[in-house]
């Protein structure tokens, strides 16, 4: 399976004018053969690890979790009214918190959904991450918290400004995660949030690996 680079995730960059580069979102175009053959981590824009910051805020929005973070137990996200994930054939799908669905589900070789809900959390099956591209967490009405196995959490407020909606983007980056705090419109429904950063719902059944 390739290496998904960081520009590989449009949304990234979407609300950054033309020509800035300063922003820290995206990484300089030096070129050359070692920057081009080696792995995504080493080249990654730096980030305060997972645990270390508490909470998320506009101005603080990422963290990165480490390699056993990101690929040990589970993750769970706490808070959410519903998730959408995509895996690196841009297969997509989604779940409500009452488990409502659209698109595909991803499921694993162990019979479980790559990303999905037990009770009333969204949880993303890490032994598997490799199979995942990027997923989102929509706010529901409080915080949205998330915890890996070794017990590290961050919490985002449901709401980072007035009038907007906290929606949690998770990225694989090689074989680490990230998470990114960003903000949507409060009344935009989760068709609308979905399109905003380019899921495109994959209509069918069970993909199993």
């Amino acid at each position: 399976m390739p290496e998904q680079h960081p520009l590989d995730f449009p949304y990234l960059t979407r609300r950054i004018a033309p020509g800035r580069h300063d922003d820290g979102l995206t990484l300089p175009r030096t070129g050359g053969p070692d920057l081009a053959s080696g792995p995504p981590e080493p080249r990654l824009y730096p980030a305060p690890a997972f645990g270390v910051r508490p909470e998320l805020t506009a101005r603080d929005a990422v963290v990165r979790l480490n390699a056993r973070q990101s690929g040990i137990g589970s993750l769970f996200v706490t808070g959410s009214r519903g998730t959408a994930w995509e895996d690196p054939a841009r297969i997509t799908g989604a779940q409500s918190v009452h488990r409502e669905q659209i698109g595909t589900i991803l499921q694993t070789s162990g019979g479980r959904p790559l990303v999905g809900y037990v009770n009333r959390d969204a949880v993303v099956v890490l032994r598997h991450v490799r199979e995942l591209r990027r997923a989102l967490f929509i706010a529901g009405a409080g915080a949205l918290t998330v915890q890996t196995f070794d017990g590290s959490t961050a919490a985002v407020a449901g709401s980072l400004a007035e009038g907007q909606r906290t929606v949690l983007t998770l990225l694989r980056i090689g074989s680490v995660l990230e998470l990114r705090a960003e903000s949507v419109p409060e009344e935009w429904d989760d068709g609308q949030i979905w399109r905003e950063f380019g899921f495109t719902m994959t209509i069918g059944l069970v993909r199993r690996r």
